[in-house]
């Protein structure tokens, strides 16, 4: 049994209807810049048509006239998972604390919706909060193929909180892997044009010996083994032809080589994060050198941030510029901050700040800079930090999330069970997320 909420509190003459709960800020409601689509119980095609134009002609007579003019339609499909979320809590947990007041009496004490339900909704208010953050977290970071980290490494261990469906940024960076975005709309980050330091991809090279047993290595926590067979070179390109393509598809994207007839390189797949290979061979060996040592991603220089977003609104697509009012560029708290004081040093050029609502925004050209502070702590302490600098530019429209009901989680089951005398809060709900269209989107990272 685990209680939602946990305490160490002493009676004390404070005011029985008094309760604090510590501030759970999830800024930037993911409805205020994406589009919400409901109703959807599996998949959903999501239908795009370009613009039609140039059908106009000079006037001929009758058939005379030729028809002319053809709009492509471009299709995806969203699909969604199944989710679900459950607490409990034990009104006991209470006890020897001021809280204790607002307990039913006798055999209802544990039951918290006979109590003064100034309880129930002290842990309604702390459970939606989490599902509200735990839904953000998942639309921008899911992945399938999601790993925990250690070091900064990943470990081979699928990563429960990341690993249902995928995310906005792993849909978006497969896509300008593959150039179904094209390289034209995005933004290398990782240069001295705009970082104090650019990341360096880390190289490890094993030297491979042995005439019997089995060649093994540990990548990122995982083994990888090869049989012995006729020679050195034969048993790498066997190693090489049986893993490769396993360890690319795992979280980091390493990149297992032939080197030479006796040497294998692995090579981090993105640059700044760490790699880790262990020699795990048995009877054969594999010497492990250290050839390009991992080298971070620096913070970003004077000046950097503006000079990014400059080059990034200038790989804007066509389309998405005639819908330049509705574009928002999303970013890192580390965009922002650089940004900002580029503002306030003076060096403006198309940059702007105002208040809104006593709150300070920012703009470059018209174009909202949306401050995703979420981004920034996901990275550090989840995601090892990986590509710590990252923008997206869209409108809310191109971005779908899908789910099968108008609020899902907004609907939550509250029961007492009497048998365990726990209270228990439950929400189940579909979820998944695409975008329309590749030239509505260009991404920095």
């Amino acid at each position: 049994m685990a209680n939602l909420i946990t305490h160490s509190l002493s009676y004390s003459k404070e005011e029985i209807y008094e309760y604090v709960i510590s501030p759970i800020f999830v800024e930037n409601d993911i409805r205020d810049l994406v589009t919400i689509r409901t109703g959807i119980k599996s998949r959903e095609k999501l239908d795009f048509f370009a613009s039609l134009e140039k059908i106009t002609r000079a006037y001929a007579q009758g058939s005379s006239f030729s028809s002319t003019g053809a709009v492509a339609l471009t299709q995806k499909t969203l699909t969604v998972s199944d989710m679900k979320a459950q607490i409990e809590q034990n009104a006991k947990a209470f006890e020897d604390s001021v809280k204790q007041q607002l307990l039913a009496s006798g055999y209802k004490q544990n039951d918290l919706l006979e109590s003064d339900r100034l309880l129930e909704q002290v842990v309604l208010t702390v459970y939606m909060q989490g599902l509200k953050a735990d839904m953000q977290r998942q639309i921008w970071f899911g992945k399938t193929n999601a790993e925990t980290f250690s070091s900064n490494i990943p470990t081979g261990t699928a990563d429960v909180d990341y690993n249902i469906y995928q995310g906005f940024f792993d849909l978006l960076m497969s896509d300008v892997d593959s150039a179904t975005i094209p390289a034209a709309q995005y933004l290398d980050l990782n240069t001295t044009t705009y970082l104090s330091t650019a990341g360096v991809k880390e190289v490890d090279t094993a030297t491979v010996s042995g005439a019997s047993g089995i060649l093994s290595m540990t990548i990122n926590g995982v083994a990888y083994a090869e049989a012995f067979d006729t020679d050195v070179e034969t048993t790498i390109d066997n190693w090489v032809a049986s893993h490769a393509a396993t360890i690319l598809a795992r979280e980091g994207k390493v990149v297992a080589a032939k080197a030479s007839a006796s040497t294998i390189t692995i090579t981090a797949g993105v640059a700044g994060c760490p790699i880790s290979t262990v020699d795990s061979s048995t009877t054969m060996a594999a010497s492990i050198a250290n050839t390009t040592a991992n080298t971070e991603m620096g913070d970003f220089k004077a000046d950097g941030a503006l000079a990014a977003v400059r080059a990034l609104h200038a790989k804007m697509p066509t389309v998405l510029r005639k819908m330049k009012k509705e574009a928002k560029i999303m970013c890192t708290v580390s965009v922002i901050d650089n940004y900002a004081t580029s503002l306030e040093s003076g060096a403006h050029d198309g940059a702007q700040k105002r208040l809104v609502d006593g709150v300070d925004k920012y703009y470059f050209r018209g174009i909202e800079l949306v401050e995703m502070a979420d981004w920034d702590d996901r990275i550090t302490n989840d995601l090892g930090g990986c590509l710590p600098h990252r923008m997206v530019m869209t409108i809310p429209k191109n971005l779908i999330v899908g789910c099968d009901g108008d609020a899902d989680d907004m609907m939550i089951e509250n029961w007492y069970e009497k048998k365990d005398q726990l209270n228990y809060w439950r929400t189940e709900y579909k979820i998944g997320v695409q975008y329309y269209h590749e030239s509505l989107v260009a991404l920095a990272y």
